[in-house]
């Protein structure tokens, strides 16, 4: 196990202050029970803040100690990463797995509900307060707000999961009030700026960017193209589910997948995920299943008209082409495979 130095937070030591006496345990006796030839002052020098940093090695010990028979390596590490916010343990944790989740969010496991949430905090509340924090400032105090906006586009562009940890860095923590807080805050996310900064320079990290940028005006057009060509197929399959209504025995089976192939997964090639997001009912079992999923695809397109510039999408597909293919799909129960 690495020997390496952690920094013992505030929150860490409050917490094993608060969980030694929990378990009834002096600092003096478990500073010994912990062993690793530790003083008798080794804990207490911990608890009162005069030892900054300790080992991963000790810290996991003194926490076992703390457990005594109940001891499980594997949950102490798990209850330590979730005080630090930082692996402990020898395998690397995902940045998601490290997050102490908001009571806002913890018991909302409904994907929509979670996204109408993102809108909610995204153009209800994060925009406007962008824009309110920097409509009152001078040029310069502009440019640099910008500045700082941009380097948080380009590290959520190339690196979104170091991004929102980044974000995930709770500032208002710190009192306005207190100079002295204010200004060490400053300095630390000051210095961590000039750290990412020479990484900049020495990784060629906006080179990268430029080619990404190059190559996404590329895949653009090309997904653009993509769409156009779901949407084609989605008119022109329309038409022919109407066709259909005139035989006597038609194979709404084959014109089911078809859909599903040259409209769904068209949609899924131009836009990764719009299965998952979106186009959610993909399998069809009968004519009302047929309707939701034709449904969900014709909101897909209204929703994305401008970013795959879709131009006339009520003149492709008339609400009276719609209702037509509803009103004959609402009659059709099961569909099943013709057997040949």
């Amino acid at each position: 196990m690495s020997n390496e130095k952690i920094t013992v937070t505030d929150r860490l030591r409050i917490d094993i202050i608060e969980k030694r006496k929990s378990k009834g345990i002096s600092s003096y006796a478990l500073s010994e029970r912990t062993g690793n030839g530790h003083s008798k002052f080794w804990l207490q020098n911990i608890e009162s803040g005069k030892t900054k940093k300790i080992s991963k090695e000790d810290l996991i010990s003194l926490y076992m100690a703390m457990d005594g028979d109940d001891a499980d390596e594997d949950n102490t590490k798990l209850e330590i990463e979730s005080i630090l916010n930082q692996p402990i343990g020898d395998d690397g944790k995902e940045w998601h797995e490290l997050v102490n989740i908001s009571e806002d969010f913890a018991e909302n496991y409904d994907d929509d509900d979670l996204m109408d949430a993102l809108d909610d905090l995204l153009y209800k509340k994060i925009v406007d307060e962008i824009r309110n924090a920097v409509f009152g400032m001078s040029i310069y105090q502009k440019q640099a707000a910008l500045t700082a906006l941009q380097n948080f586009y380009y590290s959520l562009y190339k690196n979104p999961e170091l991004a929102f940890a980044l974000i995930n860095i709770p500032i208002y923590g710190v009192k306005l009030m207190d100079k002295g807080q204010y200004n060490a805050a400053l300095n630390d996310l000051l210095a961590i700026s000039a750290k990412y900064n020479d990484l900049v320079i020495k990784n060629n990290s906006l080179e990268v960017i430029k080619e990404w940028f190059q190559m996404d005006k590329y895949y653009e057009k090309k997904d653009t193209l993509t769409i156009k060509t779901a949407l084609d197929n989605f008119h022109n399959i329309l038409i022919e589910i109407l066709e259909s209504s005139k035989i006597s025995k038609p194979d709404l089976y084959q014109l089911a997948q078809k859909f599903k192939k040259n409209v769904t997964l068209t949609i899924e090639q131009g836009q990764p995920n719009a299965i998952k997001n979106y186009l959610k009912s993909f399998q069809i079992h009968d004519g009302n299943g047929f309707i939701k999923h034709i449904g969900e695809c014709y909101t897909w397109f209204c929703n994305f008209e401008k970013e795959y510039k879709i131009k006339n999408l009520s003149t492709i597909i008339p609400k009276s082409l719609l209702d037509s293919v509803y009103a004959y799909l609402s009659t059709i129960g099961e569909i099943a495979q013709i057997p040949k």
